[in-house]
Order: C-alpha cells, then sequence, then structure tokens
C-alpha cells in the first residue's frame, strides 16, 4: 500500500508536489532519503510536463547521492589521517 488511492489525479498532483519551493524541497530531500518513493514523483513529471524529467530527477539523484557518499568518505579519510598524525607525534 503506497497510499496512492487518496493523491489528485491529474495536472493536480503536480501542485501537490511541486507548487512550492518548502513543499519541492521536502519531496526531493524525501526521495534521497528513502522517506518517498521515486516514482510517485516522478509520473506526474512524465505524463504532464516530459518524459526528459525523469532523467533529469534520475541525475538530480545520482548527484545527490554520490555527493553524500563523497562527504561521509572525506569524514572517514580526514579522521583516519588526524589520528595517524596523533600517533606519529606519541611515538
Amino acid at each position: 500500500d503506497t497510499g496512492e488511492e487518496c493523491l489528485p489525479d491529474g495536472p493536480e498532483l503536480l501542485d501537490l508536489y511541486f507548487g512550492s519551493l518548502g513543499m519541492t524541497s521536502l519531496h526531493l530531500f524525501q526521495t534521497v532519503t528513502g522517506g518517498m518513493e521515486w516514482r510517485i514523483l516522478v509520473d506526474p513529471l512524465i505524463d504532464y510536463i516530459s518524459p526528459w524529467m525523469a532523467v533529469v530527477f534520475c541525475l538530480y539523484i545520482v548527484f545527490t547521492s554520490l555527493s553524500l557518499m563523497n562527504i561521509v568518505t572525506g569524514v572517514f579519510v580526514e579522521t583516519a589521517l588526524t589520528r595517524g598524525r596523533e600517533d606519529k607525534d606519541v611515538y
């Protein structure tokens, strides 16, 4: 059960998901963090704007995911280098 039964039909979905900057940001954040299925947001974009919007949406997801992985990796590497320097100074 995805909760789609109670959603409006047609272009009203675009207004529901992308009607304001705040709601758009919230829904994009939910797709990246797993709070909302991509298909629910992509279907109205494909149906009422252009199929190319699915490509743009997927590029957003890929960019955001890779950026997050890069930040996490950077934190781990920086922590390891800092501890390595501290160990070198002790011995």
